[in-house]
């Protein structure tokens, strides 16, 4: 800022001197020998020197200088401040400016530091050279500005012609040369901006708001600049600058001009509301951000911005179509195979979509559709409300019919979008199961507790875990529907129950009573108790015979009583039946243990089955692997329908 200042200040005084000019911006560097040899290019830059031949310090721009606040150049945008700034990055500051007068030329001397009234040692006297220059000299660069400073000779002339871009487009610009005197490497700015910038810009004249503007647009193939850019200037000076990515719509990092040559855009916006709006600093504008009743109908921030993205965007288009066409195969490509649940509403989308980033990676485009499905929902919300409080308002039946079937539509797509997540997070469950029932990374097979927790949290019950974030549906598409379901809790924490055991159960599940069921039936005519057993478990004692294990649950319960709805405690009733279910991997022990409890093998020999008619239950064993081929088997349908690969085979 303080070096684009003072070159800025030399165009100025060779505007004024009425004749074409020179500026020529010397890089100094510190030249401190070390032990081991430094490029000099690359060496820390320690100041720099501006020369120009344009009009000088004489006795009124000095007087202009050294006023604060001078309205001296107010009619080119100056805030009468520009030059504190060179002292915020520089300690000192040295003028050297020979000038004309009526009777010759003279010689001014001065250094300007932040002490006093700014101005030490001025010295004016007679000129020994016979031509009128001034050479400004910011010496002694401060630390923490130096750090960030460019070193390379390019990057900083790049800069230099990017924010002069405004004084090199005319036809009188000055001619302009930027030195490395470390390296004598010499850069004309001239030829830089021809190369970079003249050949490729475009200034396109509109209106917005009822006020005049300019917008330049300007093809970079410059290797250092990374980002698209809109440039806000007042005076023929930039004053702020914006990114442009999430902005304009199929905006890639890096465009393709006609050639297939790869460049990065600037916009240069100017016009009078700009000029007249700056603030003193020159680093923003007063504006105001957007509309409110203290505003209300005045041109803001917001219009000038949206204004000048619209041009932006119409300019664009032509490099912005191919990288349309990429990403929208690029969506289709990830709805297809891993977002289907998407698929309904893309049509609804299309502007969330356009502004995204063409090469974002998998899971940020997941979130970024998701964040489009919930602003869509929030928009059909305020549409449908908005349906219902104007209905009166509509002259014609049919106008009002034809936008209700277009919102109906809408929320049809959207449900059909929230069915797609659900079937889509089924395939996402099973595949995890396959997983947990393979061999561990550790070289073990899964504990219990980890399928357990991923049909239903452990330690939790039906009034803490929603519907659709449990499993249930892994074992019997019914259990979803149930009144109170505990799991890994004892039999005495069992709300339904008033019972003393300590008996943990998996999971245990009341069934809702039927609305005709005689109040003697107690609150729930079914209970269902599910028991995990570690995948690849062998080894089963007669103490640990699930079968038996799970009928000495039903007499514990049966041995306590249930409680109504109004929490009296009644007896179990005779007529409540159990169904159980034991889920392990098929052992030669456990089928003996299922022989001995009478059960039935199930015809594809994956499992046993029975009733076991003094205790009213239905006793079940189901293998891991049937658990889960079966679960695919009952949602290979809506997997199809959805376009979804099976993608969980069946195990051996």
């Amino acid at each position: 800022m303080p070096l684009f200042e003072a070159v800025v200040n030399s165009i100025q005084a060779i505007e004024d001197n009425k004749q074409s000019g020179t500026v020529h911006i010397r890089i100094t560097r510190d030249q401190t020998p070390t032990i081991v040899e430094i490029d000099k290019s690359n060496r820390d830059i320690i100041g720099f020197e501006i020369e120009d031949n344009g009009i000088g310090f004489n006795d009124d721009n000095f007087n202009a200088f050294s006023t604060s606040d001078t309205t001296y150049k107010v009619d080119r945008g100056g805030k009468g401040v520009g030059r504190f700034v060179w002292l915020v990055a520089f300690d000192e500051v040295e003028v050297e400016s020979t000038f004309s007068t009526p009777t010759g030329l003279r010689e001014r001397r001065f250094k300007f530091v932040p002490v006093g009234d700014g101005i030490e040692a001025e010295t004016v006297v007679n000129a020994t050279d016979d031509r009128v220059r001034t050479i400004v000299r910011l010496k002694s660069f401060k630390t923490k500005f130096r750090e960030l400073c460019p070193k390379r000779i390019e990057t900083i002339g790049a800069y230099l012609v990017e924010h002069c871009l405004e004084y090199l487009i005319r036809a009188d610009h000055p001619a302009m040369m930027l030195t490395d005197t470390a390296s004598g490497e010499t850069i004309n700015l001239n030829d830089l901006f021809e190369k970079e910038m003249g050949q490729n810009a475009s200034p396109v004249p509109f209106k917005a708001g009822g006020n005049d503007f300019l917008i330049l647009h300007v093809k970079l193939y410059s290797s250092h600049l990374k980002d698209h850019q809109l440039h806000f200037c007042a005076n023929s000076r930039v004053v702020r600058s914006d990114k442009l990515a999430g902005r304009i719509p199929n905006l890639a990092k890096v465009l393709l001009d006609e050639a297939g040559k790869e460049f990065v855009y600037a916009a240069y916006l100017d016009g009078k509301l700009l000029d007249d709006t700056v603030n003193q600093e020159r680093t923003d504008f007063s504006l105001a951000s957007e509309q409110g009743t203290l505003f209300e109908g005045h041109f803001t921030w917001g219009d000038l911005r949206k204004a000048a993205e619209e041009q932006i965007s119409s300019f664009l288009t032509p490099f912005t179509i191919p990288i349309q066409r990429k990403k929208r195969e690029r969506v289709e490509r990830f709805v297809s195979t891993q977002g289907p649940m998407y698929r309904p509403i893309l049509k609804h989308v299309e502007n969330d979509l356009a502004l995204l980033d063409p090469e974002i990676e998998d899971n940020q485009l997941d979130l970024k559709l998701y964040e489009a499905l919930h602003r869509f929902q929030e928009r059909l919300r305020q549409e449908g409300s908005e349906l219902a409080n104007t209905a009166d308002t509509y002259a014609e039946f049919g106008e009002y019919t034809q936008k209700f079937d277009s919102y109906f539509t809408k929320i049809t797509d959207v449900n059909q979008s929230d069915l797609a997540r659900y079937v889509f997070d089924r395939k996402l469950v099973l595949q995890f199961l396959q997983k947990l029932l393979g061999i561990q990374e550790e070289g073990k097979y899964a504990k219990e507790d980890k399928i357990h927790k991923l049909i239903f949290p452990m330690g939790a019950t039906s009034d803490d875990v929603p519907f659709e974030n449990h499993n249930l549906w892994l074992l019997d598409e019914r259990l979803a529907y149930h009144r109170y379901l505990a799991s890994d809790r004892q039999l005495r924490q069992a709300a339904p129950l008033e019972n003393s055991s300590k008996k943990e159960l998996d999971i245990i599940v009341f069934d809702k009573a039927c609305a005709f069921t005689d109040v003697t039936m107690g609150p729930f005519q079914a209970i269902t108790i599910i028991e995990f057993k570690r995948p690849m478990r062998t080894a089963y004692t007669n103490e640990e015979n699930p079968f038996d294990q799970v009928l000495t649950y039903i007499d514990e319960i049966r041995a306590g009583k249930s409680q109504t709805p109004d929490k009296r405690a009644i007896p179990i009733a005779e007529g409540v039946h159990f169904y159980c279910y034991i889920v392990a991997d098929k052992t030669d022990v456990l089928e003996q243990q299922a022989y001995r409890a009478e059960l039935e093998r199930t015809p594809d020999g994956q499992g046993f089955f029975g009733y076991k008619k003094h205790y009213k239950a239905y006793l079940e064993f189901v293998s891991y692997s049937k658990l889960l081929d079966t679960a695919k088997q009952r949602n290979h349908a809506f997997f199809e329908k959805l376009g979804l690969p099976a993608a969980v085979n069946p195990l051996s």
